[in-house]
């Protein structure tokens, strides 16, 4: 599975992008910070949070489809309530995406 040192990273930014986004969005979603965003926090963070840990074990970059899939929302909350938490684990999945692409055009 760790065929080069690339990947390696990938997976465990990945790892680390998509930790981070699920303690972040449980502490808003169960805490007080956004009262009525709970449903998209869940549907636009969380679920692209899980998505993203499931696939860092995967050699395909397929964490690029939670970076598209949590960019608006962390953007909004970036520009509109300065939590930039939210987009900086979208940037580590674009990092870790990187990582595993760089990794899979290396010869072996």
């Amino acid at each position: 599975m760790l065929n080069n040192w690339w990947f390696a990273g990938g997976l465990l930014t990945g790892i680390a992008g998509s930790a981070t986004a699920l303690a972040i969005s449980c502490q808003f979603i169960f805490g007080d910070a956004f009262r009525g965003l709970d449903f998209l926090l869940f549907l636009l963070i969380l679920l692209p949070a899980c998505f993203a840990l499931i696939t860092s074990f995967v050699p395909a970059p397929l964490i690029l489809i939670a970076f598209v899939w949590s960019l608006p929302l962390s953007v909004y909350l970036w520009v509109a309530s300065n939590v930039e938490w939210f987009a900086l684990t979208c940037a580590v999945y674009l990092l870790s995406a990187v990582l595993k692409f760089k990794g899979s055009r290396v010869a072996f």
